[in-house]
Order: C-alpha cells, then sequence, then structure tokens
C-alpha cells in the first residue's frame, strides 16, 4: 500500500474529502461522536473505504453492528452461532491467515459475556504477529471507553499498540461516545481525530487539546448527525464535512438473513476448521430462518436480566388468580398458555441545560419501555410512571404546540404563535393533525377558539437519575422493539431543545405471559407481582 491511496470520507461544501490511506491504516486516530452523531456509520464508511481498496483491517464490533458490510464485501465474521468463524477459534492462526491472505475481519464480541478478555487475547496475539511480519494493518475499536478506559482496567495490549505499533505497520483507530472516560495516554496518541457532535461538558473539555481556535469547540454541541471535524495527517487542513453515503445498510438487516459470503472466505473458513453446510441446504435453511421473525421473536442470545420466578411457581400464582366461570360455582378458567417473553426496555443517559441566568449541561438517566413508551423502574420489579407514550409519532413542533397548551390549559392560535414562533398557517395545520388523533380539542369564548386536550395528558419528567441496572448474557424470547433511539431523541429535541442523549441502552426484563380462556395475564419474572 502507498500514501497515493485516497479514501473518500465526506463533502465539505461542494467538494469531496479524501483522507491518506497510508497514514490512516498505519497512524493513531479516533472518531469521537455521542450517541446520534453518526459516528458508527461514519467507521462504515470508512471500512467500505478499505475494503474497496483490498485493504485488511478488523474492527472489534462490541453490538454486533457491523455484518452489514458482508452485503457487498468478502469479510470474515467471527462471533456467535450466525457467523462464519466461532469465537473461541484459534486467534493466532486466524490473524496470520487474516493478515497472509488480506482478509478483513469483524471480530463480533457482542455476545461475548467477558469481552475485555477476547479483545485482549486478540491485540496481544495481534501485535506478537505484527512485531514479526510489519504488514500494514489497522484495529478499529468500537466503544474504547470499555476497553482503555481512564483507569487501572485499561487494557495494556491495546495501549501498547497506540505507543509502539506504528513501527510495527499496526493502526490504531479508537472510537467512543465519551472521550472523558478514555484512557489519556491512548487519546492523546491519536494524531488524526474525526470529531462530531458532543454536548458533555467534561467531554468537550476532554477533546479541548485537538482544538487550537475555541470558535471551533463551540460549534461541537451544533453539529448535525453526520458532521465531522477532521484533522490531523489524513488530510492537508482541518476540514469540517458532512459524512458521505453508505454503500451497504447501517444496522438494517438481521444477521441471518444476510447469505454467507463465498470464495475467499469459505476457504478460509475451512482451512480453520469450520466448514459450512452444503449451498443449496444452507439457502433453505435461511429461507425457513426468515419466517421465523413475528411479533415475538425467537429464541436468541441477549443481554438483560435473568428471571428469578420458575415456571413452577408461575403455575401456582395463576391458579389463585384463576376465576370460576358462575362467581362461586363452576370450573375455574382453562390455562392455555404460559410462556417467558423478554421484554426490551432502554437505560437512557440525556443531558439537559439548567439554571437561569448561566446555563449549564446537567446529565440525567432514565429507564423507557421499549415498546409502550412508559418510564420504568426495576429496582424491585417493574414499576411504572408517565412517559412519552404518548408523544411517540409527534414531531418536534407537534409536542411544542402540546407544551404550550398543557401550560396554559386553553390557548388560541395567536398566543401558539407568539410562544412557538411559527407561523399562523404551520399553527393550523399541526393543530388540524392533533385533532384528528384525537389529542387536542377546542372550545369556543365569544369570537375566539381556545384549544385544550382531549385526553389526560401529563409531561415526563427528563430529570431522573437511575443507575444502570446490571446487565449479563441471557438467551430467550422477546417482545419486538418499538421505541428506537432516534424516535426517542425527536421526543427529547420537542420537550426540551437543547436536551440531547448521549447513551440508549437496550436490554431485556422477563415477563411470563399467561394466556386464559378470554383474557390475558402478565406477571414479572423479577418479583412475581401481576403487572
Amino acid at each position: 500500500m502507498t500514501g497515493k491511496i485516497q479514501l473518500l470520507t465526506g463533502k465539505s461544501d461542494t467538494k469531496d474529502v479524501f483522507i491518506d490511506a497510508q497514514e490512516f491504516v498505519t497512524g493513531r486516530t479516533c472518531v469521537i461522536g455521542q450517541s446520534g452523531s453518526g459516528k458508527s456509520y461514519l467507521i462504515a464508511v470508512l471500512c467500505e473505504q478499505l475494503l474497496q481498496n483490498n485493504i485488511a483491517f478488523c474492527i472489534v464490533d462490541t453490538e454486533g453492528e457491523y455484518f452489514s458490510l458482508k452485503e457487498k464485501f468478502q469479510l470474515l465474521w467471527v462471533g456467535g452461532e450466525e457467523a462464519d468463524v466461532s469465537i473461541d477459534v484459534d486467534f493466532y492462526d486466524l490473524i496470520t491467515k487474516s493478515i497472509t491472505n488480506n482478509v478483513p475481519l469483524i471480530l463480533d464480541v457482542s455476545d461475548v459475556l467477558d469481552q475485555r478478555k477476547v479483545v485482549s487475547d486478540f491485540a496481544g496475539k495481534l501485535y506478537e504477529i505484527e512485531s514479526q511480519v510489519k504488514q500494514p494493518y489497522l484495529l478499529i475499536i468500537e466503544e474504547a471507553d470499555r476497553f482503555v478506559p481512564q483507569s487501572k482496567d485499561s487494557i495494556k495490549e491495546i495501549e501498547e499498540i497506540s505507543k509502539r505499533g506504528r513501527k510495527r505497520g499496526l493502526g490504531l483507530l479508537v472510537a467512543t461516545q465519551r472521550p472523558s472516560l478514555v484512557n489519556k495516554n491512548v487519546l492523546s496518541q491519536c494524531g488524526n481525530q474525526l470529531i462530531g457532535k458532543l454536548t458533555t461538558e467534561n467531554d468537550l473539555k476532554a477533546v479541548d487539546l485537538f482544538f487550537v481556535d475555541r470558535k471551533e469547540l463551540e460549534l461541537l454541541p451544533k453539529l448535525n448527525t453526520g458532521e465531522f471535524f477532521v484533522m490531523g495527517n489524513v488530510v492537508k487542513e482541518k476540514t469540517r464535512m458532512q459524512t458521505v453515503q453508505r454503500i451497504t445498510q447501517h444496522k438494517g438487516l438481521t444477521p441471518k438473513l444476510i447469505p454467507k459470503a463465498t470464495g475467499k472466505i469459505t476457504e478460509l473458513k475451512t482451512s480453520l476448521g469450520f466448514a459450512g453446510m452444503p449451498e443449496e441446504a444452507g439457502e433453505k435453511a435461511e429461507v425457513e430462518k426468515a419466517h421465523e421473525v413475528a411479533y415475538v421473536i425467537g429464541e436468541r442470545k441477549l443481554k438483560g436480566i435473568e428471571a428469578k420466578i420458575p415456571k413452577e411457581q408461575i403455575e401456582a400464582i395463576v391458579d389463585g388468580k384463576r376465576k370460576k366461570k358462575y362467581w362461586l360455582f363452576g370450573k375455574k378458567e382453562h390455562v392455555k398458555s404460559i410462556e417467558l417473553i423478554h421484554h426490551p426496555l432502554a437505560w437512557v443517559e440525556v443531558t439537559a441545560p439548567e439554571g437561569f441566568i448561566t446555563k449549564s449541561l446537567a446529565s440525567h438517566s432514565f429507564i423507557v419501555d421499549s415498546v409502550s413508551g412508559e418510564f420504568v423502574d426495576i429496582k424491585n420489579g417493574l414499576k411504572y410512571s408517565t412517559g412519552v407514550s404518548k408523544l411517540i409519532g409527534l414531531n418536534e413542533n407537534e409536542i411544542r404546540i402540546l407544551l404550550e397548551i398543557f401550560r396554559n390549559k386553553k390557548i388560541t392560535i395567536g398566543d401558539l404563535e407568539l410562544k412557538t414562533k411559527l407561523s399562523e398557517t404551520t399553527l393550523r395545520n399541526i393543530i388540524h393533525n392533533l385533532q384528528d388523533r384525537k389529542i387536542v380539542t377546542f372550545s369556543k369564548e365569544g369570537n375566539l377558539k381556545l384549544y385544550s386536550f382531549l385526553i389526560n395528558f401529563e409531561i415526563p419528567d427528563l430529570k431522573l437519575s437511575l443507575s444502570r441496572p446490571e446487565i449479563q448474557q441471557i438467551s430467550g424470547r422477546t417482545d419486538k422493539q418499538v421505541l428506537t433511539e432516534d424516535v426517542l431523541r425527536k421526543i427529547i429535541k420537542g420537550l426540551e431543545d437543547e436536551a440531547d442523549i448521549t447513551k440508549f441502552e437496550v436490554f431485556y426484563f422477563p415477563i411470563w405471559f399467561v394466556n386464559l380462556e378470554n383474557r390475558s395475564l402478565k406477571i414479572d419474572g423479577v418479583s412475581g407481582k401481576e403487572i
């Protein structure tokens, strides 16, 4: 590989932005941006550019979101059951063959309980091999704050690569949402930086060393999704760019719907001792698996909370709740089924401005039901409170109008125009939509129309402080997630324009679903209480 190879990364105004491949692959780079900034999307674009130029690399995938690169490119996916090769493969053999055959790797640790051990083992073997072969190769570490945190727990093998990998041709890219939590020795080694939106005060301070111009640092909270400052030796001059579009889909497919790559990858799988099934049988299995997707998704590995109440105990609880057909006599209700389903929840961290005179960003956290949108406390079993369920599907302007109606009880179009700064035409269109959805109604006082709520409406309290739950690897059937990070971000922006999501972590909570003759029950799998 020579320094002449340029990787198309973004656009600045009408000009294409390229980064130098030689410097990128053998250098030290950080990609930084809070949740929703487009950080993972940008990394996928960089991977696609490397793949188009036949440059080998390994990406440590903590969330299982990069397998879609296999739609168009030849990569070896190392991970769980659906992957090309098991995570238990001999890393020395794997890395040697990856470098020798110029085959990129996805090291998918999303289903691994001890991710740090796996990444430490891999990084150590990679450094050892590269010390001998000195072949240009890039290691990409997603969620770097997990592996090289600002503490004694930092993985020494990655620190060693950051300090001494360059002479061996071994490059490093560390990506994080929270630069303030990343080992400063590693971060300071990064001569190349791609920095997107940041709003948390500590994170802005952490990247201060990369910005000579204070005004540019102050722009970071205002950047749009996909906008990044590109700096360092990979570009001729500091550039503000918008990431180019991906070739492959982003987080859009379930792993089992993507056909396994053939050719070089098939040969490499066989040489590593993972022979695949015949093509025809494999195609048939993929079609059969595609039909498993329903409202309740099939058995799979999850990050969540294990059920503490066994089925035998649930059966006893249900027996006590079965009603008799004729109040005091007759047979009890028939139990059709009892099934344990893991329900998706999300732990969310939000930053929002506080203070009347001098505003500062404060961090808050809560747990939200990813199906209903209601807030949840799981300390002693599921307890629900007012969340964002009534706001799902509304845009930011619609939510702003609802806030003004809530504050004023009844309000005219004219007053809404003054308070929201929206045009009368826009307001009338939005009000009409809210009336169609049976959210808002009006009454008349003389010639004035006063708009008010047709439903019970409360403003959700975002200023909560719930700690991140202790989660582990489990397996089971799941409900389908409805409330995504993007949907919740729109709602939060409508409630508070300067607020934003900095963490959105989905996990699963056990619920026993009971079907009786004419009704159904839901029983908390931790406390045994009916929900």
